[in-house]
């Protein structure tokens, strides 16, 4: 077991922070308690021109719908939108807990990487993971242990340097 992660309990901050270690090409991840989704952010670098968003977000949502059809479950939320910050542009997608699984978390990054190649930006150690599997089993259990009872706070996920910071956002913002 990698050292900067401790083994996860219920804490959905271990969740946050294996798959960040996990996928390197999520630039932040957010627990939204109030709608009860996961929120994926992607960082891409783009030149002045706009990020072409309504082609890729038709592709995505496709083969999102795709896979949850084949898994025997129902798409409850999803939504995907766009901030531009002069020459990065942001891309957040918010995927209900109750649906969401590690192979969807697969396929969203596999899209990113396929439609924006070199501009989407990646941590620098992504390459120093050495289980992807044992990653892989871990997130999928703690993915599957958030039923519709469990109470949610409300965290990010980023990186800093070489580390994964995972906060609770209220303590984090000074409420």
């Amino acid at each position: 077991m990698p050292e900067n992660l401790m083994y996860p309990g219920t804490s959905h901050g271990n969740l946050l922070a294996s798959i960040l270690a996990r996928y390197p090409q999520i630039g932040t991840l957010q627990v939204l308690p109030e709608s009860r989704c996961m929120r994926l952010g992607f960082f891409v670098k783009s030149s002045n021109e706009a990020v072409e968003l309504q082609n890729f977000y038709q592709h995505i949502v496709d083969s999102i719908s795709s896979l949850v059809f084949l898994a025997g479950r129902r798409l409850k939320h999803f939504n995907i939108q766009l901030t531009r910050c002069e020459d990065l542009s942001i891309i957040e997608l918010d995927r209900d807990l109750a649906t969401i699984s590690l192979s969807e978390i697969s396929l969203v990054v596999s899209l990113m990487e396929e439609h924006f190649g070199a501009e989407l930006l990646r941590s620098e150690e992504a390459d120093e993971i050495e289980d992807p599997a044992w990653y892989d089993e871990l997130i999928q259990h703690m993915l599957e242990d958030i039923g519709s009872e469990t109470h949610l706070q409300r965290l990010i996920g980023f990186r800093e340097g070489n580390r994964i910071m995972v906060f609770d956002k209220p303590q984090a913002s000074g409420q």
